[in-house]
């Protein structure tokens, strides 16, 4: 019997996580989860399923590589289910492999689902196809850092004749990048792109040459998780992208009810561009997400609440008391979802001119 399911859970945008993937999600007695996986993927997990947070910021990790197998074994050993889910593609730079080992020296078999890779979603939700017959033949996949942070040896033949690099989490070294690059004229004006949250609503795109993108990126805020992408296919994003038209494109709410909603209903928010969390039903107060609540409230900036179904006011502001969260947001009221969303997608009153709460 398999007990551990190595699962991709995408780049980002919960609806590219695969039907396979899905299915074992919704069954598992425990998901051990990155900091990279978009937490409405949780919502689809079966109830008193277990939440275990392992993610990892650059030089700090809440688990370390060895604890994360060990928790894996742990609770295979005691006959759970275990989902293991990991942002983007768990082989391409997601350490699988160390992970396969571990399960499989424990004596336990496991499978390995895999996700949609952030380099090939990240550049089309930026305009920008990560192979185009005008362009390239080929394309590399290269990892920014590596043990230590050493920076990966770049093929300068591969770009030379035509073909298209992909960086994972690699500002930090994109000075030794551009470096590596500039030693050869010929690559000096090739086009480059850094984009920021690729496939959700809060992404951001750069683009540039070799020579121009490090004074470029000095001017913004853009930090990892970033891919880099180099190459003449990045000519191709003219003006902004498919996604980035989308009509809530760059907004950021919180969703809220005293039911809870459902994993379809927060992805038709996602679908019009907007970038979502959705607190779990008010009523219920599943324990289980508090952590992720709180990080997620506390961590990054919101443009409002949307309280849905009539939810009154004084129970989400109980919930935000209960979770010791005392930043101050805006509360819009949104009865009717599927109006709204209507409207919104062509082109008609906006969140801000129908439907502010003023506390």
């Amino acid at each position: 019997m398999t007990h551990v399911y190595l699962i991709g859970a995408g780049p980002g945008d919960p609806e590219l996580l695969t039907l396979k993937g899905r299915r074992h999600l919704e069954t598992a007695d425990i998901i051990i989860y990155d900091r990279l996986v978009n937490p409405t993927l949780l919502h689809l997990a079966k109830k008193g399923a277990e939440f275990l947070y392992c993610g990892k910021l650059p030089r700090h990790h809440t688990m370390r590589q060895e604890q994360i197998n060990a928790a894996i074994v742990a609770n295979a050993v005691q006959g759970k289910k275990v989902v293991r889910l990991k942002g983007g593609d768990p082989a391409i730079f997601g350490r699988v492999g160390e992970e396969m080992k571990a399960i499989s020296d424990a004596g336990f078999t496991y499978q390995v689902i895999p996700g949609i890779t952030s380099s090939s979603a990240a550049s089309i939700y930026a305009g920008i196809p990560l192979t185009h017959r005008d362009h390239n033949g080929h394309v590399t996949f290269a990892t920014g850092h590596q043990k230590n942070n050493a920076l990966t040896e770049i093929d300068m033949n591969n770009l030379l004749q035509g073909g298209t690099l992909a960086f994972y989490m690699g500002i930090e070294n994109l000075s030794h990048i551009c470096e590596k690059l500039i030693r050869q004229p010929a690559l000096t004006k090739l086009p480059i792109a850094i984009i920021e949250w690729g496939t959700l609503g809060r992404q951001k795109v750069l683009t540039g040459s070799v020579d121009t993108i490090e004074a470029a990126l000095a001017k913004t805020m853009l930090a990892n998780p970033a891919m880099i992408i180099i190459g003449h296919v990045v000519t191709e994003r003219t003006a902004p992208s498919w996604f980035e038209q989308q009509p809530l494109f760059g907004k950021r709410y919180l969703l809220a009810s005293e039911r809870g909603f459902t994993f379809e209903q927060i992805c038709e928010y996602i679908e019009l561009g907007a970038h979502i969390y959705a607190f779990p039903s008010l009523n219920t107060k599943d324990t289980r997400f508090d952590d992720i609540t709180t990080r997620v409230l506390t961590e990054q900036n919101w443009d409002g609440i949307l309280l849905h179904d009539g939810t009154p006011v004084r129970i989400l502001q109980e919930e935000l008391a209960r979770l010791g969260i005392n930043e101050t947001f805006h509360i819009f009221q949104n009865n009717d979802a599927h109006v709204i969303l209507g409207e919104c997608s062509q082109g008609g009153m906006t969140f801000d001119e129908r439907t502010r709460y003023s506390k």
